[in-house]
């Protein structure tokens, strides 16, 4: 949702308007309307791979991240800052799994595509001479073996999504 063309008041009659229409089921991270009786699934952004939902409020039209509106429905308030889903599934939205949190703090959970380097079959490890490169937190560094940058990088925040099998790891 784009809070900068929506004044307070209105983001506030939205927000009653959700509580009043939509109920929430916390085992299955689901919103459901009053009205229909159905649990609202929401359309993939393909820009960004979340889940969104058709909303009007005063003739106007708009999206709302589903995570969004599982935030507002169950805590009452829209979030101030990002929401992060913990476990990196976009479409997980059981609130147990979503925390708001800044920014930098959201990019660092980020799960990385499993993109192997076609020499050493790791993602973000490169050969440069006789070591092994890989980037973490933007700094170069160079280990002997490509095993242990892979595990370094890993073990200082990069996360990359399972690799598919036959990878080699």
């Amino acid at each position: 949702m784009n809070k900068k063309n929506l004044t307070e008041a209105q983001m506030q009659e939205l927000l009653l308007r959700m509580k009043k229409n939509y109920t929430y089921d916390a085992a299955t991270g689901r919103l459901t309307s009053s009205r229909l009786g159905r649990a609202v699934r929401g359309k993939k952004c393909t820009k960004n791979g979340y889940l969104s939902v058709h909303c009007s409020l005063d003739k106007r039209q708009f999206f709302i991240y589903l995570h969004h509106a599982v935030w507002a429905v169950c805590k009452g308030c829209w979030p101030t800052q990002q929401i992060d889903h913990i476990n990196g599934d976009k479409t997980d939205n059981r609130i147990e799994n979503l925390r708001e949190v800044c920014g930098s703090e959201n990019k660092m959970n980020m799960l990385l595509p499993w993109k192997p380097n076609t020499q050493t079959g790791l993602p973000g490890v490169c050969p440069n001479g006789n070591k092994f490169e890989t980037r973490i937190h933007g700094k170069r560094i160079f280990f002997h073996d490509p095993y242990e940058a892979f595990y370094h990088a890993t073990m200082c925040g990069k996360r990359y999504k399972s690799a598919p099998c036959g990878a080699s790891e």
